[in-house]
């Protein structure tokens, strides 16, 4: 596997893995943010729809642009 797909599926695990954490937090204080908990699910997956398509492509423009090495 070539070295920037590794750091890019390394970048993309600890997105996930801060996106599950505050998944984690927003399940215990969702009432004190003001989401209903009727909107969890949407709220949840909807978020995990948009961590897989960005910190992808997140993480190549960083490597690419913002911090060429």
């Amino acid at each position: 596997m070539p070295s920037v797909a590794k750091q890019v599926w390394s970048d993309f695990i600890s997105v996930v893995a801060v996106w599950a954490a505050a998944v984690f937090l927003l399940m215990f204080h969702h009432e004190k943010v003001g989401i209903h908990s009727e909107w969890m699910p949407q709220v949840v997956f909807g978020s995990f729809a948009a961590v897989v398509v960005l910190a992808p492509i997140g993480s190549l423009l960083w490597r690419r642009f913002i911090r060429p090495a």
